[in-house]
């Protein structure tokens, strides 16, 4: 993809990137400042206008995302492997209980006897 079509499709999702970018975290963010302007330094030691013209348009919806993203107080997005974690913590604590029940309903049910208490009256074996 040539660099004006991107730098095109950059200012046209311009919203749309920005919105994206204000669900991850702002260490992340702050990470993907740091790599844009690196890649800055190197597209402007080398003369490349039109990477340079990319890496200023980034670099400010990067900056416009954490902006947005402080003043609308906009939570991280979890990423895939935290929620695959939780899917399965959860999936582990439900067979947890049923494996529980289970266990209660196959375990023999002990029963106590009520005791029959005799009593030797010798005299009322008189009376026959």
């Amino acid at each position: 993809m040539s660099k004006d079509i991107r730098i095109q499709l950059a200012l046209d999702n311009w919203d749309d990137y920005v919105i994206q970018l204000a669900s991850m975290s702002d260490k992340a963010l702050v990470e993907k400042l740091e790599v844009i302007n690196m890649q800055a330094v190197i597209a402007h030691e080398k003369n490349i206008s039109s990477s340079s013209e990319l890496l200023e348009i980034w670099w400010r919806q990067v900056v416009e995302a954490r902006t947005y993203k402080a003043e609308n107080n906009i939570p991280d997005a979890p990423n895939e492997i935290e929620l695959a974690i939780a899917d399965i913590e959860t999936f582990v604590a439900k067979s947890e209980q049923r494996q529980d029940v289970l266990n209660e309903m196959t375990q023999p049910v002990q029963q106590s006897r009520p005791k029959v208490q005799q009593h030797n009256n010798d005299s009322q074996l008189s009376l026959f």
